[in-house]
């Protein structure tokens, strides 16, 4: 049975549920609506959004939810659930399908992870929801994996198939975060799978592992275990657990990373992809501000703040005490990520808060960097916020004076707990939302997401028909150009999109897009200023798409 929401400002009136205490919300923006606890009190936890599964042009997003997590550990029965909504028009959506995991979990054994990927290649996505299972007798080898392949409509109400990642018997493996993309270049989509502890025997095993897994080239829900792995590394680390891995070529060579960034201490990882099913540690670096215990969550992100056409990265800092102080980091580009060390991670801002979920984008349509992060205010006693941070357009990136800090959202509810943010356009009405997921609930009325809208700029980049049914990249518009031209393209479906300008000797100029995307139709600005007459190319890579066209700069 479906569930519709009507989004207003703060009463859901028809679902009783209410605000956040004494909220307080920016200039420009409101709060247009939120989903409601229920009876369990299952907090919101993880979010992906900007996403069109059915191709009908209404945006959804998905949230999984952990009743472990909220009304102070209240209930430690039941399992973690994953829910998937529609938006339905101007500020209506919809709960279209749920699904919650069979076995059990405890305290210690929080925190799911989703993603969205087509391991299979087929028309159809699949949604992947891991949950980060406790060993016992039954089952001695647990399933922690399900699968969902997407129908064309809706999700079925039973998994498509279930993993228990070729684990042996008895064998703790606490799924934590996961990541896909063609990672290695060979034309098929992997699945990065992440854990927070690995023991074969509970307190001594392996530590955090990473898996890069394939569909080893069977359809995916015929019942035949259609997962292999292609790439496994363990290491005992002391700078804690993973929850959030992320793939990205942030040095630009061709080849994409995976980053994997550690709970404490700020330890991160990076594996790249050389070939085929081929992946090199390239570097770890350890404990950078042992004693300051400095770690995260789902912090990590990538973005071109300065519009060079190189990606800088940028993460939240937690404390695992919960505060109170709290930064963003940011790390420089480099060709080689093999060169990063200590000295490349820049504290910026100072805030005295801990930080947790971010987000990356343009809330405004200004062009300029906005950085969404959740966090609790000092000392955890007067609110939780949701905090903006955004480039102001000059100024050298890793001084935190270059930004403009603020707050969008504030409640004074200290037991609110925001976790998660997201940044899209649900209802496609040109208008930025923020989606926040909140983790602790102690009623039913007490919402577990909140949607933020801007109310005074529209996004004028991006138009949207009412359906996509295929991926385009247009000619660039004027060709030939002087200063200025545009590129335009389309996609069928949501996903990872990069839009890059080559020279004619194939070097890379600048990197326009490398971001996730919904299914839409874009419009991107190329400015020539500083390069040379003659031809250039610009290539659009997205989910299995990829195309290249030639334009002419003259002056």
């Amino acid at each position: 049975m479906k569930k519709s929401y009507l989004l207003i400002a703060c009463v859901l009136v028809l679902l009783g549920s209410h605000c956040l205490n004494a909220q307080v919300i920016a200039d420009g923006w409101q709060q247009i609506g939120e989903v409601p606890a229920g009876d369990s009190l299952w907090g919101g936890w993880d979010l992906i959004s900007g996403l069109d599964l059915d191709d009908d042009g209404n945006q959804e997003f998905i949230m999984s939810r952990d009743p472990s997590l909220s009304g102070f550990l209240a209930d430690r029965g039941s399992g973690q659930i994953v829910e998937y909504y529609e938006s339905t028009g101007d500020d209506l959506f919809e709960l279209r399908w749920s699904f919650q995991a069979p076995i059990r979990n405890d305290a210690g054994n929080v925190y799911t992870a989703i993603a969205v990927a087509n391991l299979d290649g087929d028309d159809q996505p699949e949604l992947y929801f891991g949950t980060p299972l406790a060993i016992s007798d039954d089952p001695p080898n647990p399933r922690g994996l399900y699968v969902f392949e997407f129908d064309g409509t809706n999700f079925p109400s039973t998994p498509s198939e279930t993993w228990n990642f070729s684990r042996p018997d008895d064998h703790e493996f606490k799924i934590s975060g996961m990541a896909s993309g063609d990672i290695d270049g060979d034309g098929e989509e992997e699945l990065v799978v992440q854990s927070r502890g690995d023991d074969g025997t509970p307190g001594n095993g392996a530590g955090r592992t990473t898996l890069v897994v394939n569909s080893g080239g069977i359809d995916i829900g015929i019942g035949f275990g259609a997962f292999q792995i292609e790439f496994e590394h363990s290491e005992r680390h002391t700078g804690g657990v993973v929850y959030d891995p992320r793939v990205v070529d942030f040095d630009n060579d061709g080849q994409n990373e995976i980053w994997v960034f550690t709970w404490d201490f700020f330890s991160l990882a990076i594996y790249e992809a050389s070939a085929a099913n081929t992946y090199d540690f390239q570097v770890e670096i350890d404990e950078v501000f042992d004693p300051e215990d400095f770690g995260h969550r789902r912090g990590m992100r990538f973005y071109d703040a300065d519009g060079d056409g190189l990606l800088e990265f940028y993460t939240t800092g937690i404390q695992p005490s919960n505060g109170p102080n709290g930064y963003i980091f940011y790390i420089a580009n480099t060709t080689d990520v093999a060169t990063l060390g200590a000295a490349d991670i820049v504290q910026l801002g100072g805030r005295d808060l801990p930080a947790d979920g971010s987000a990356v984008g343009d809330l405004d349509g200004d062009e300029l960097m906005d950085f969404l992060f959740t966090g609790r205010a000092p000392g955890n006693d007067d609110g939780t916020r949701v905090y903006r941070m955004e480039y102001s357009g000059s100024g050298a990136l890793d001084d935190s004076a270059s930004y403009e800090w603020s707050t969008l959202y504030e409640s004074d509810n200290i037991f609110a707990d925001l976790r998660n943010v997201a940044i899209t356009d649900l209802d496609g009405d040109n208008k930025t939302e923020v989606l926040v997921t909140r983790m602790n609930a102690l009623a039913a009325t007490d919402p577990v997401l909140l949607i933020l809208e801007n109310t005074t700029t529209e996004i004028a980049e991006r138009t949207e028909p009412a359906v996509i049914d295929a991926y385009a990249l247009a000619q660039n518009y004027p060709n030939p150009f002087n200063a200025e031209t545009q590129i335009e393209f389309t996609l069928k479906k949501a996903g990872e999109v990069q839009l890059a300008v080559y020279d004619a000797s194939g070097q890379l100029v600048q990197v326009l897009v490398s971001e996730q995307l919904a299914s839409g139709q874009y419009r991107y600005h190329f400015r020539g200023e500083g390069l040379a007459s003659g031809i250039y190319f610009y290539s659009l890579q997205a989910n299995n798409f990829r195309a290249t066209k030639s334009m002419i700069l003259t002056k």
